[in-house]
């Protein structure tokens, strides 16, 4: 009787508790996990307009994580060599994705990793093949390409290629963020620190076509052809700190935000050259000394270089808001690096130690935000 009375009294005590923990409008989760964080988990139920505008705005800065994608219509100025024009700007395209995390305690951590394939800027001809059918026998047929990496293009031709503007971008970076209160009219902001980490190529590629002859003399005609190929490769690992923010202001549906981000580091370069020279005759063969009919002469050079890079990368972008935690958005971005960037050419097509350039590369963005 007394276990069964001490019983009651246990359960009558509990049963208070559970009760004035409820009427206090808490919630109390004893195996709460990191990710409970949207407990309807409906992140594609309809937005509830009114009731957007009534809440506070650091209720509508979603929690948890998050992920964007945006595609990216990319522009970069030219290097510095001859006839490039250096302060014109060519587009091509790229991808960005962030991928973060921010807590209950408003701080978080934000990951962002950008690639860009191009520009691919070139001066192109195309060289007719070298004819010879003095015994009736056609040795240059078009169908038949006379190098290892010539296209058929089945018209006799040869592609002769000038670099303008070559290169590929990869942006990685890693950051802690923190939510600051809301601003009288409702503004976010989110400082940030971290590091950056960019991998810029540059790319030089010029290329001769000729015909010559094997056998000498001031009468003799053409029965060979020569095709020299030069390229420069020249790779910049810039690893730098970066300190910068993020400002967000919801209107309604919209949300507008500005990032700024600042960054400053080394930059460890280097820079290889080569040369391929292949010839060609008519006959199909090579007279005694210069080998055999695809005669190839390489060298390649390397050498390294450090130098110390400030840059910024500004963006800014509107979203509006299709579900409760689904956007769509579109913007712009300009990155910048202000000196420190090395972009070579080939020899006598300009300045190949120019190791000090500097990067204009604006771009628009469209993508979506699920969760932000």
């Amino acid at each position: 009787m007394l276990v069964l009375k001490r019983s009651i009294q246990l359960f009558i005590i509990a049963a208070m508790a559970v009760s004035g923990i409820a009427s206090a409008g808490e919630h109390y989760h004893p195996f709460a996990e990191s990710l409970d964080f949207n407990p309807d988990w409906q992140f594609f139920a309809p937005v509830d307009v009114e009731q957007m505008e009534e809440l506070h705005p650091r209720k509508r800065a979603n929690k948890g994580w998050f992920v964007t994608y945006d595609r990216m219509h990319v522009g970069l100025t030219r290097p510095n060599i001859n006839g490039s024009q250096s302060s014109k700007i060519d587009m091509t395209w790229g991808n960005r994705w962030d991928l973060g995390f921010m807590g209950e305690k408003n701080t978080g951590w934000l990951f962002s990793w950008t690639s860009i394939s191009g520009p691919n800027v070139y001066n192109d001809r195309r060289d007719p093949r070298l004819q010879i059918p003095a015994d009736g026998v056609e040795r240059f047929t078009p169908l038949r390409p006379r190098f290892p990496f010539d296209p058929d293009f089945g018209d006799g031709t040869i592609l002769v290629r000038q670099s303008l503007n070559v290169a590929t971008i990869t942006n990685l970076e890693f950051n802690r963020t923190w939510r600051l209160s809301p601003y009288h009219y409702g503004g976010i902001l989110e400082p940030m620190i971290g590091f950056r980490y960019i991998g810029f190529n540059d790319y030089a590629r010029n290329e001769q076509h000729s015909y010559i002859n094997t056998t000498g003399g001031p009468l003799a005609i053409p029965n060979a052809e020569q095709f020299i190929q030069e390229t420069t490769r020249t790779d910049n690992r810039m690893v730098t700190a970066q300190l910068g923010y993020r400002y967000v202001q919801p209107v309604n549906r919209m949300t507008f935000s500005n990032d700024g981000r600042f960054f400053a580091g080394p930059n460890y370069q280097s820079q290889g050259y080569s040369n391929y020279n292949f010839i060609y005759t008519a006959a199909g063969t090579i007279p005694a000394g210069l080998g055999n009919p695809y005669q190839q002469l390489s060298t390649f050079a390397g050498r390294d270089n450090t130098e110390f890079v400030v840059g910024m990368d500004v963006r800014f972008e509107a979203a509006y808001q299709f579900t409760k935690a689904f956007n769509v958005r579109m913007g712009g971005q300009v990155l910048y690096i202000g000196r420190g960037v090395w972009r070579g050419s080939n020899p006598g097509q300009g300045p190949q130690n120019e190791n000090d350039q500097n990067i204009v590369s604006p771009a628009w963005t469209f993508g979506a935000t699920f969760n932000r």
